[in-house]
């Protein structure tokens, strides 16, 4: 029973000492994750509080700015409805120098190879 006992006691010993340094280690790193974690709520509330003021200061100017005049806005309308035919004529032109026969591409597969490609 003696020799039993003088390896038991050190055992539990050591046991506890391992046990305790366990938590005092992932005590230390919870403590550090938890400082980090309150950094960066407190880094994001204050990117939104600078959001809501620029976005005040936005909606300030914008009402503070005189309403389109309709040449303003017809002039701007018209730009819209150029670029939009010029870039169906682009699309044209493609359409009519490459066209479609309604084959699958197979230049480009789902995880980045050709079907022809072999494999192994």
């Amino acid at each position: 029973m003696t020799p039993d006992l003088l390896w038991i006691l050190p055992a539990l010993a050591l046991f506890a000492c391992g046990w305790f340094a366990a938590a005092r280690f992932y005590k230390r790193k919870i403590a550090a994750l938890y400082a980090q974690a309150k950094a960066a709520r407190q880094t994001a509330a204050e990117h939104a509080i600078q959001a809501r003021k620029q976005i005040g200061q936005l909606q300030a100017e914008l009402a503070a700015r005189p309403p389109m005049s309709r040449v303003e806005r017809e002039k701007r309308a018209s730009a819209a409805e150029s670029a939009a035919a010029a870039a169906e004529a682009r699309r044209a032109a493609v359409e009519k120098l490459v066209p479609d026969h309604g084959f699958e591409a197979t230049s480009i597969a789902a995880h980045g190879f050709a079907r022809t490609e072999v494999m192994e």
